[in-house]
């Protein structure tokens, strides 16, 4: 829906594309929308931007107006019935795992029953690839850890049925997914709120959240031996590299395999205190070059075609903000295919390594 400045809020999502005095974008579609954002929006003199209907906490956005678009004039907003999409599961999840991971912090023992109320509306509606792709953009700087949980948990459940799993077990290691960094709340002290970097003894403590993680699941009902070591190992990497028991492929569960490769996909394309977020064609190509022999090369395969899966004819946008439409796709690198662009020229993007896609345009 189009609105007029005055009603935008922090927590909305943009749905469009703000341009203003540029071809580049001011402001790009799915930001979430914060206090800095309507100050700039305000400077540039914009006076309307496009916004999804739910804000990023999963709230319902109910502004006082909104632009008709045939006549540009305001209109009083109708609150209507509507379906929901996977996306709105997805801000409801977070929501939910917020409070739960809270009231750990605060000592409450972990209830399989509570976890699985969260998991199971996510696992009983399919997402397409379009919402895959489109997790990361809702993460914020400040909550990103309840983001980066019920993503890693779907992105993990998601993996797992690729691979042949049967539902309980897909069951299994998507709730491993979505407690895996639940021995976070066990810190002495709250890494959320660190705006500098991590001390070496922070660090070290924190590399052992995933045995806190295991200690908060032992003697719960409800989650079974493999979940467990998915969760006391999805940072162990396959050269042995890893923490915090430093275990190599032969002693890695496949839980704990795949969990790993969901968790470095959505860290390395969401926005945090110290980096900033990558494309996920950027990342997902980097998962095979720079942490090969760290994570299984053939579920970063099964993990690759399960994300990206652009056909011929598919308009994208690189980060140079040129936009094209893709003529060859690339069966070894399918993150590089060959572009044509809207000067009509050609660009191999396997021969050009700084141009990487930013986005698919629908």
């Amino acid at each position: 829906m189009n609105i007029k400045i005055n009603f935008l809020l922090p927590g909305c999502i943009l749905a469009q594309d703000v341009f203003k005095l540029s071809n580049s974008p001011l402001i790009k579609k799915k930001t979430v929308i914060t206090p800095h954002h309507i100050e700039i929006l305000k400077l540039f003199l914009v006076k309307d931007v496009h916004v999804e209907p739910k804000l990023v906490n999963g709230k319902t956005f109910m502004p006082k107006d909104i632009i008709n678009e045939k006549n540009n004039v305001q209109k009083p907003l109708v609150k209507k019935r509507e379906n929901k999409t996977f996306i709105d599961l997805y801000l409801k999840a977070v929501q939910q795992y917020k409070k739960l991971f809270t009231n750990w912090q605060g000592g409450t023992k972990v209830e399989a029953f509570s976890v699985r109320k969260i998991f199971l509306p996510l696992f009983e509606t399919e997402p397409s690839k379009e919402e895959l792709m489109q997790l990361h953009h809702y993460s914020t700087k400040n909550d990103y850890i309840y983001y980066h949980s019920v993503a890693v948990s779907i992105l993990s459940y998601m993996i797992g049925k690729r691979t042949g799993l049967e539902n309980a077990e897909v069951i299994q290691l998507g709730l491993a997914g979505l407690l895996s960094d639940a021995g976070m709340s066990k810190l002495s002290f709250n890494v959320f709120d660190q705006q500098s970097q991590l001390t070496s003894t922070q660090y070290e403590e924190v590399k052992k959240h995933p045995i806190f993680g295991y200690r908060m699941l032992e003697d719960v009902p409800g989650f079974r031996k493999e979940a467990l070591l998915g969760i006391l190992q999805h940072h162990e990497r396959e050269d042995g590299t890893g923490y915090p028991i430093q275990v190599n492929s032969k002693k890695l569960h496949l839980y704990a395999k795949i969990i790993a490769i969901a968790d470095v996909y959505h860290a390395m394309t969401s926005e945090r205190y110290y980096r900033k977020k990558q494309s996920p064609y950027k990342v997902i190509a980097s998962l095979k070059i720079d942490q090969f022999g760290r994570l299984d090369h053939n579920l970063i395969e099964t993990f690759t075609h399960m994300m990206i899966d652009m056909s011929i004819g598919s308009k994208v946008r690189l980060n140079n903000n040129q936009i094209g439409e893709v003529i060859f796709q690339q069966v070894k690198y399918p993150t590089r295919p060959i572009i044509k662009l809207d000067d009509d020229s050609h660009i191999d993007l396997t021969k050009h390594v700084d141009i990487v896609i930013e986005e698919e345009l629908i």
